[in-house]
């Protein structure tokens, strides 16, 4: 491995594939402003749901996954500094930066305001994918960008940001008059309130855990395997200082007769 150069993780995605997921991040994006999902985002909670989702989960996910990092000269920089600050608290402040913002454009308020205001909208997709990037890059391999952290404590900030987005959809699901009072159902035309929840909280549900659970897994597996190292290692270290013991012993022994000999 070269000095200065972070290795990547054997579950790295090869360049074809991070080409697609940044032409997917691109064309999801664009089709959160065009019919029919802005229409459906603009007559049902689920729809709303799904193009908050995709904002602040989908989108940032595949543009870390195919951000093509390593052609932009600053990126080695930001990579070089990220490993050399890479102190805890600094992830966890990503963190909960992505959850005030999630929090914020999830909230009755902002939503009635971006009902009345559409141009709020751009700013609410802007915001949520930049919370949701550098969140990511604090759990995904995104070369020459790598996590701070790694092993349980990736695991523990992954978990908490799947879990927020839990918490969201169960709010949805057992709101008694709709989370969102804007939103009107009209008897016997489209799906009613109830059906609409429903139906919103386990888009919401399905997205996080599609979204959140491999990156979780893959980083629990890392951490399950790294814990062998240090075993390894120390066995490495205790096999050396047998060695070393070994030769100090059989050098001493081969001058005592030398020893012997001079005193003589």
């Amino acid at each position: 491995m070269r000095a200065g150069v972070a290795p990547e993780r054997s579950g790295a995605v090869t360049p074809p594939v991070r080409r697609w997921s940044l032409l997917g991040a691109a064309l999801v994006c664009l089709l959160t402003f065009l019919p029919p999902l802005s229409s459906l985002a603009h007559r049902y909670e689920l729809g709303q749901v799904l193009r908050y989702g995709l904002w602040a989960m989908v989108v940032p996910t595949l543009v870390v996954v195919g951000a093509p990092w390593r052609h932009a000269a600053w990126a080695a920089t930001l990579a070089q500094r990220r490993r050399r600050y890479s102190e805890l608290w600094r992830s966890v402040g990503f963190v909960l930066l992505y959850g005030l913002v999630m929090v914020w454009w999830f909230t009755p308020m902002s939503v009635r305001a971006t009902w009345s205001h559409p141009w709020l909208r751009v700013i609410e997709a802007v915001t949520l994918i930049a919370g949701g990037i550098g969140l990511w890059l604090e759990l995904a391999e995104s070369p020459p960008l790598a996590p701070r952290v790694g092993g349980l404590r990736s695991v523990v900030l992954g978990t908490a940001a799947m879990w927020l987005v839990w918490i969201e959809a169960y709010l949805v699901a057992m709101s008694q008059s709709g989370w969102y009072p804007n939103f009107h159902h009209v008897a016997g035309q489209g799906l009613s309130q109830a059906a609409d929840q429903q139906v919103a909280a386990v888009i919401l549900w399905f997205m996080a855990t599609v979204v959140f659970v491999p990156v979780i897994f893959m980083d629990a597996m890392q951490w399950l395997h790294g814990e062998q190292n240090p075993d390894d290692e120390l066995r490495r270290l205790l096999r050396e200082q047998r060695r070393g013991a070994t030769a100090i012993i059989e050098r001493r022994a081969a001058e005592r007769p030398g020893d012997g000999a001079v005193g003589a």
